[in-house]
């Protein structure tokens, strides 16, 4: 069975900013768990360059996982992240800003608080998206039927 495709975005939601590029607390455990659940993309404005070196940082501090560095990065072409750009009907968007979700698209859209100053070790969105996650896969799968007049 395939898996529900997770599209991440990177600013605010997995770190701080492109600049200071601080993980997010839980973001390496985060990622492992939600690997088992989901295929994951990185769905960013930020530059392909500037991606590609926040992967590899964060794998070489062990903020996350090898394989992070391999993900599919995919940019929107403005600054609005239709779903169609993901390539699956099957998709949810994690991400910290209302504003680059599409008219009528909402439904697709997981909202975590932005990641900002003053950085809070104590900060548990990612396990709170996590949770949402797991609920919204759940309610996703085909419900079991049972044919009653057969009791």
């Amino acid at each position: 069975m395939r898996k529900t495709l997770l599209c991440m975005d990177l600013e605010g939601t997995l770190i701080s900013n492109a600049v200071s590029q601080i993980p997010r607390p839980g973001l390496y455990r985060f990622l492992e768990q939600v690997a088992e659940l989901c295929d994951l993309i990185i769905y960013t404005s930020v530059n392909k360059n500037r991606v590609t070196a926040i992967q590899h940082l964060l794998v070489e501090e062990g903020a996350a996982p090898q394989w992070f560095k391999k993900l599919h990065v995919v940019h929107p072409t403005g600054t609005v992240k239709p779903k169609s750009a993901c390539g699956r009907e099957d998709a949810f968007l994690l991400d910290d800003q209302e504003g680059v979700i599409a008219t009528g698209e909402h439904q697709w859209w997981i909202q975590i608080d932005e990641y900002m100053p003053p950085y809070s070790e104590d900060d548990r969105a990612l396990y709170r998206a996590l949770e949402d996650i797991e609920i919204r896969i759940r309610l996703s799968e085909p419900s079991v039927r049972v044919d009653l007049g057969e009791l």
